[in-house]
């Protein structure tokens, strides 16, 4: 990985749209051409909601426009392979039913959808403590759910959920680290128990290997030419004394991190990508 760049003066501050692309108009590139990169990396990574670095809002996100369908029209759109579709149904299923929610959130994570593995990860940590009767008293429920816990009853999904955050991380890179997945991680270091951490880690791989077979043929690696991401992330992350470390993507070794100041006044890195 490249050393960062030394930064004159103090950091950007970047929050906004303008603010991004003043950034990058500084550093000798070409702002709003990097922008709209990063805009469709988004799209095409399945987060479709509002952000403010590229200016959309609520109001005019792409997934407002699943939202306004019916569960009929969005089941059928996602079971044709949509991934806004698939998204929107597995949203629309919370928080009735958890397990319809991760199978579609599942299946977009299979078409490369960073946004729906960390949907997967706060589902799972949201209910490893879900009463086995199931919400609405759904018959198939109990079965369902100890599916999803691998036919152990006894098995914390939390753990699972620590694996699909870190999952994430290895396959799309520091865009993806969010604080609710780092607090699902850290939580896991925290574990007195190293044998599951090693497990965990270990877990994160497979589903990785899961995906990657699923993935063929698609882009599901490359990052956008910028963005900004959680400082100093990987010395952060779990993992790293077992035989799973969580290691910065080949694609990442074009990029290099300056220092800037995110929208909660925290320190954050601006990466800016090598161009093709």
């Amino acid at each position: 990985m490249r050393t960062p760049r030394a930064t004159p003066g103090t950091p950007p501050r970047i929050s906004t749209r303008d603010e991004f692309i003043r950034a990058l108009n500084a550093a000798g590139r070409d702002g709003e051409k990097l922008l709209a990169a990063y805009r469709d990396w988004r799209t095409a990574r399945g987060y479709l909601g509002a952000d403010s670095l590229t200016g959309v809002t609520a109001e005019g996100a792409p997934s407002e426009v699943y939202a306004a369908m019916d569960r009929a029209t969005q089941k059928s759109l996602a079971d044709a392979g949509d991934l806004g579709a698939m998204q929107a149904y597995a949203a629309g299923s919370l928080p009735g039913d958890p397990v319809t929610a991760v199978e579609y959130y599942g299946r977009a994570a299979e078409m490369g959808s960073a946004a729906a593995m960390a949907e997967i990860a706060d589902v799972l940590s949201d209910i490893a403590d879900q009463d086995p009767g199931g919400p609405g008293n759904d018959p198939t429920f109990p079965g369902r759910l100890l599916a999803l816990r691998g036919g152990d009853p006894n098995r914390d999904l939390r753990l699972d959920a620590a694996a699909w955050a870190l999952a994430a991380i290895r396959q799309h890179g520091p865009i993806v680290a969010t604080p609710a997945s780092l607090a699902l991680t850290q939580e896991l270091e925290r574990n007195p128990d190293k044998a599951l951490l090693t497990a965990v880690c270990g877990k994160s791989l497979a589903i990785l290997a899961d995906l990657s077979a699923a993935n063929t043929g698609r882009d599901t690696t490359s990052l956008p030419p910028a963005f900004v991401a959680e400082k100093d992330l990987y010395a952060r992350l779990p993992c790293r004394d077992t035989p799973a470390p969580v290691t910065p993507p080949r694609t990442l070794e074009r990029c290099a991190p300056t220092p800037a100041v995110g929208g909660n006044n925290q320190p954050v890195d601006l990466w800016i990508c090598e161009e093709n």
